[in-house]
C-alpha cells in the first residue's frame, strides 16, 4: 500500500515538475550576458553512494555520474552564470533542480550555447544522452 502511494506521489510530482520544465523553456527570461554577470566557479561537495540525499531542497545540485553518482556539485545562488571547474566541466551526467528558480545548462562557458532549462523543484534527472558530459556553465535566475 506504501509503494502505491510512493508510486502515485512521485508520477505527481513528475507531471508538476514537466509542466514547470516547460514553462521555463518558453520564458523569455535569458540569462545575463558573461560581460553583465560575474562568472564563478560551481563549489564541489564530495559525497558517499547516496548522491541524492545529499542534495538540499532550496539546491540545484549537479553530479558526475549517472544517478546522483560521483562528485556533487551545488550551484552557489541565483542570478549568477557559473563556470564548472575542470573536474566537472564536460562530465556532468546527472543533475536534480530543488531550487525555486528554473536552472539553464549550456555547453559553452558564461552561458552559451544553451542545452536545457529544468523547471523549479524539479525531480532528479539522468542527462539526455546528446549532452552527457557537455555542460561547461550553468544558470538560474532569482
Amino acid at each position: 500500500m506504501k509503494r502505491v502511494a510512493f508510486i502515485a506521489a512521485s508520477a505527481a510530482l513528475l507531471l508538476a515538475s514537466a509542466v514547470g520544465s516547460a514553462s521555463a523553456q518558453n520564458s523569455t527570461t535569458t540569462a545575463p550576458s558573461a560581460a553583465s554577470a560575474p562568472v564563478l566557479r560551481a563549489i564541489p561537495v564530495p559525497f558517499g553512494a547516496q548522491g541524492w540525499d545529499n542534495c538540499q531542497h532550496g539546491q540545484a545540485c549537479l553530479f558526475q555520474n549517472s544517478n546522483g553518482g560521483g562528485t556533487m556539485y551545488v550551484v552557489p545562488s541565483c542570478g549568477r552564470i557559473y563556470n564548472l571547474d575542470s573536474s566537472i566541466n564536460n562530465r556532468t551526467s546527472s543533475l536534480w533542480n530543488r531550487a525555486g528558480s528554473p536552472l539553464s545548462v549550456y555547453d559553452g562557458t558564461g552561458g552559451s550555447g544553451l542545452l536545457a532549462a529544468y523547471g523549479a523543484f524539479g525531480p532528479t534527472i539522468n542527462v539526455p544522452s546528446n549532452f552527457n558530459d557537455k555542460i561547461s556553465s550553468v544558470y538560474a535566475p532569482c
